[in-house]
């Protein structure tokens, strides 16, 4: 996926056309919508300006009763009011940048943010009582390809891993909502997901094209990322790690690794550096592109991109996977999470545009679908 997706984004800004998009798609297409028939309602950029190519694309967010997610395709954010039953109903979008990737919002501090892959910036909006986004300002740049993000919304600090440029992002969030940047930190080659630990302490960034995850100190007061000095940093993965996932307690950290299509396991010590869990990483089905767990931490699930599926695990309590069945879903699911209630695990699904609502059974962690809505 990787290979193609590079490839063509070389010859985009070759070409001048993502310069000529920014232009089109910044402050002043900032336009929303409030209706419950969204999907077509503002264009953020001409259908044939330019080519879609495969980037990241990350699971939605969900926080105050509605969920945000990226529509890469269409250069939009989307927001669905998230109905008792698990239900998503559409209820506006917003113009990104460049093929966003991932997004961060919180109800309580009413912001979200976003990054866009081919812009090379980040978007910040305001979330409304209505649960509408509304723009802060113009994006800010970012490192090259900023494919995920993760924010530390009790200190204030963002987190964004730029693909193309080997980096990590630092932002600090002013008084305003708006970014403020602290750096650029140098990590392993194609960084493409970074998670915190619980306490803020402790950032681990996957790095796809180096199969490693690299363990980085965070600097209370400014934070910035600095190195540590233990033993086995980075640490080897499976081949092209680009997810991750940290366990309820904080205790376990599970990566994807998409071309060898395995789940690698660490435990998190109490300085938050990590240690590969004993035995062989756990198979996935074909592409894994996605994780999360449940809110008690005895299940985890995988969406295999390529092969249609989502592939489902029991933990114990060493933090071992088991290998449960698989639930079809095809359409190339990619990025995945459990509601903050925990009865819900919601997928987006690249190729065919949508989002699946799957119910969990609390006793065993199955999966059972229970409806769709388009993305």
């Amino acid at each position: 996926m990787y290979q193609s997706m590079f490839q063509q984004r070389s010859r985009l800004l070759v070409s001048g056309l993502s310069v000529c998009l920014l232009a089109a798609i910044g402050a002043g297409c900032s336009t929303s919508t409030s209706n419950n028939n969204v999907s077509s309602a503002i264009s953020c950029a001409p259908p044939s300006a330019l080519p879609s190519f495969p980037v990241p694309q990350g699971p939605p967010a969900i926080t105050g009763g509605f969920a945000y997610a990226v529509k890469t395709s269409s250069h939009k954010v989307v927001w669905y009011k998230v109905e008792s039953s698990g239900v998503l109903t559409s209820s506006g979008e917003i113009c990104a940048g460049f093929q966003p990737t991932f997004i961060a919002a919180n109800s309580t501090r009413k912001l979200a943010y976003v990054t866009n892959f081919s812009s090379d910036t980040v978007s910040a909006y305001a979330i409304g009582t209505d649960g509408a986004l509304a723009s802060l300002g113009s994006p800010v740049p970012a490192g090259n390809g900023p494919a995920s993000i993760t924010v530390d919304w009790a200190h204030n600090f963002v987190y964004v891993t730029n693909f193309d440029s080997d980096t990590v992002s630092v932002y600090r969030i002013v008084a305003n909502g708006l970014l403020e940047l602290v750096e650029h930190k140098p990590t392993g080659g194609g960084p493409d997901a970074v998670a915190i630990n619980s306490t803020g302490t402790r950032a681990y960034v996957a790095n796809f094209r180096a199969d490693t995850i690299s363990t980085y100190k965070i600097n209370a007061t400014t934070g910035k990322l600095e190195d540590v000095t233990v033993p086995n940093v980075p640490l080897a993965t499976g081949l092209g790690p680009n997810a991750i996932a940290i366990d309820p307690t904080g205790s376990f950290l599970y990566v994807t690794n998409e071309e060898s299509n395995t789940v690698s396991t660490y435990s998190i010590n109490p300085t938050g550096e990590l240690a590969p869990v004993p035995g062989l990483p756990v198979s996935t089905g074909s592409g894994p592109e996605g994780v999360t767990l449940d809110l008690s931490g005895k299940f985890a699930y995988v969406t295999d991109g390529q092969a249609d599926t989502i592939s489902t695990y029991t933990i114990d309590a060493g933090g071992v996977l088991t290998v449960g069945p698989k639930v079809a879903a095809s359409g190339d699911p990619e990025g995945i999470t459990v509601d903050p209630t925990g009865k819900f695990v919601y997928v987006v699904h690249r190729d065919t545009r949508d989002i699946f609502v799957y119910t969990i059974n609390p006793a065993t962690g199955e999966l059972t679908f229970q409806s769709s809505v388009p993305l």
